[in-house]
């Protein structure tokens, strides 16, 4: 549910010129660290490199969870990394997999959900800029 951006915005020193930019910036900012954040699970915690036979909400809690007991880890015992295990097919990150949301088919709802949402957050952005004299 994104806006496409061209692809040099993410190379550069980039400030966005409307609100579909803007949107997207932060859109691809967040799923980067999701996409981090389960990278550094799924190589912790086997259990998310399979499906499992839990209930729809005990399912939604175990990320959840596994990064309370990942923090946890890391507060007590930081020398505990994850286990790396190249050789699993399973264990590495999902890039090129397909799991992307390119292409998905997005109704009209959430096309305007997105829409307001970038309006505001254009809006915010550019009272912001106008407060530290950037404008």
């Amino acid at each position: 549910m994104s806006y496409s951006l061209p692809f040099w915005c993410s190379l550069t020193k980039y400030r966005p010129t409307d609100q579909r930019e803007l949107f997207n910036l932060r859109h691809a900012s967040a799923r980067n660290v999701i996409e981090r954040a389960f990278g550094v699970l799924k190589k912790r915690f086997r259990i998310l490199l399979l499906p499992t036979h839990y209930p729809l909400d005990i399912q939604a809690r175990i990320p959840v969870a596994l990064c309370v007991v990942h923090n946890f880890i890391m507060l007590h015992h930081p020398s505990d990394q994850p286990i790396h295990d190249d050789d699993d097919p399973m264990g590495g990150s999902n890039e090129g997999d397909g799991s992307g949301d390119e292409g998905e088919d997005e109704d009209d709802g959430d096309v305007n959900m997105r829409d307001r949402i970038a309006r505001q957050m254009w809006d915010d952005y550019v009272e912001l800029l106008h407060a530290r004299g950037l404008v």
